[in-house]
Parts: structure tokens; sequence; C-alpha cells
């Protein structure tokens, strides 16, 4: 009796295993299509990054080398740099759906709507994470910033703000794809909703450079952490909705 109840036992717990590898498999299906057609065409990505360093540079010669107020406005530049591009790739998730005519067969799929969602969400934040990095990168070196472990901490800052910023960013995108004003659109939903997540990333980065904001700097940390959580939480239990629509 107890023989049959632990066979019952682990075959169930098989049986979950199982569904969640089926699950990510499925996930990582969806994501590794889109990462396979911006490979072949590299036109968002390199929009993308060729947008956020224009940024910088405009910035660096607004600015005169060594001014006291460039370092003050370090923190916002970078932010700008990384978030607004970072629309033009989000701009792109649903288009090579909705011009094949593809987004309902995926819709009408026998698979969790939720699943599309996080396929289409993590091939975002790679993208965008790769651009992010390599902005990064090219940030020190126009600012002339020492190669430090400020850079580590700043690449984990801009993890945490590039998980929300793709998951928000895919549910808008998958809520304004069939609008002819997408472009006008996605920017104006999105940044109003990513105030809170831009103030602490801000701040956490300004907590970054002072050497006396070390515990600042985690504070704001802990708040990002709090607002992933939220934010990818929120977006996947509200994404079943837009697709209805």
């Amino acid at each position: 009796m107890c023989l049959d109840r632990d066979i019952s036992v682990a075959g169930s717990f098989w049986n979950k295993v199982v569904n969640v590898l089926n699950t990510l498999d499925l996930v990582w299906t969806i994501a590794a299509k889109d990462l396979r057609i911006e490979c072949r065409s590299r036109q968002a990505f390199l929009t993308t990054l060729f947008f956020a360093l224009l940024i910088l540079i405009i910035f660096n010669f607004a600015f005169d080398p060594g001014n006291q107020a460039i370092k003050e406005a370090i923190p916002g530049i970078l932010w700008v740099s990384l978030l607004f591009p970072g629309v033009i790739q989000l701009n792109r998730s649903f288009q090579s759906e909705r011009e094949e005519g593809t987004l309902y067969g995926l819709i009408l799929a026998p698979i969790d709507r939720g699943i599309l969602f996080f396929g289409k969400f993590l091939a975002n934040w790679l993208l965008l994470l790769l651009v992010d990095l390599m902005v990064l990168v090219a940030f020190f070196i126009f600012y002339n910033l020492p190669f430090s472990e400020s850079i580590l901490w700043l690449a984990l800052l801009i993890t945490l703000v590039s998980l929300v910023f793709s998951s928000v960013g895919t549910l808008f995108a998958a809520m304004v794809s069939g609008v002819r004003a997408r472009d006008v659109l996605l920017p104006i939903l999105l940044f109003p909703i990513l105030i809170p997540v831009v103030i602490a990333a801000v701040n956490a980065t300004r907590g970054l450079f002072n050497p006396a904001g070390a515990e600042y700097f985690v504070q704001w940390l802990k708040l990002l952490i709090v607002s992933d959580v939220i934010f990818i939480a929120g977006s996947f239990m509200v994404f079943d909705f837009v697709l209805e629509d």
C-alpha cells in the first residue's frame, strides 16, 4: 500500500517536471525564432545601437570635458541612452507576426498564452541586454570613466531594469501591434508606467558614483528587485486579456 502510494507520488512529481521542461522548451522555441529573425536582418539591433551611441555622442559634445555639470548629469545621460532606443526593438516584437498573419495562429495554438508572452519577453530582453551592455562600455569610454567594479554593479542595474522594460514593453507592444501609430503610442504608454523604475535606476546610479553612497545604492537596488517581480507578474497576468482584444 505504501509502495503504491510512493510510486504514485513519484509519478506525479515526474509528470510535473516533464510539464515544466516542455513549457520551457516552448518558451525557448518562440524566443529562438525571434532571435534568428533578428540575427538575419539585424535591422532593429543595429538601429537601436546606433541611436543609443548617437545620444551618448550628442551629450558628450554638449558638456565641457571635466565640467562638474557632466558628473552630476552622468546618471541621466546613461539611462536616456539605454531606455529610449529600446523602444525601437520593442516595436518590432509582433511586427513579423502581424505582417505574415501568423499571430492568430499562435493565439489559436493549443498552448498557454503565457508561453507566448515569456517567449517574446525573453527574446526582447536578450536583445536589449546585449545592446545595453555594449552601450555601457561605450559610455565609460566616451566619458573617460575608469573601468572598475562600478561597471559590474551597473551591469547588474541594467539587467534588472531591462527585465522590467522588456516585460512591460512586450505587453504594450502586443497591445499596439495592430495600430498604425504604434511607433508613437508605444513610448507614450510605456514610459509613464516606468517612471518609478527610471527614478530608482537614476538614483541607484548616482549612489554608485558617489563614494559615500553605498547604502543609498543598496536601497534603490532592493526597490528595483521588487519592481521586477511586480511588473513581470503583472504583465504576465494582463497579457492574456490583451491578446483577446
